[in-house]
């Protein structure tokens, strides 16, 4: 029971000197109670609004960031599994959709602007 005791005591240590060392950092220890409110808050809704951000569109951008290298390396198109959560799934399938259109235009762009460089060439 006293161990039990002793590490609950060393938590609660710890949590108090944390919290000291972040009131130190950031001279929040001089604010009025209502200022440390407000600071606290727009702190933490910054933070938790970074962290919505990254949880929702981290993953299409690495996505999108591997296939353009893949394209880059092998010439192709990967195949990424559209299970694994993308932004469809939060938008509905109509921005997959209107993806797949500007990727088709760009190819076909590109590829006539191939045509008419080998027409200049020649």
């Amino acid at each position: 029971m006293t161990f039990l005791l002793w590490i609950l005591t060393s938590f609660v240590r710890w949590i108090r000197l944390k919290i000291y060392q972040y009131e130190v950092t950031f001279a929040i220890y001089m604010l009025t109670p209502t200022e440390k409110f407000i600071f606290n808050s727009l702190l933490l809704t910054l933070i938790t609004m970074i962290a919505a951000g990254i949880y929702i569109y981290l993953p299409d951008h690495l996505r999108s960031i591997y296939g353009h290298l893949y394209y880059y390396w092998a010439g192709e198109r990967p195949f990424i599994s559209s299970r694994l959560g993308s932004i469809s799934s939060v938008f509905g399938e109509s921005a997959t959709a209107g993806l797949e259109v500007v990727y088709e235009t760009a190819k076909n762009a590109a590829a006539a602007t191939t045509t008419q460089h080998r027409l200049a060439e020649l």
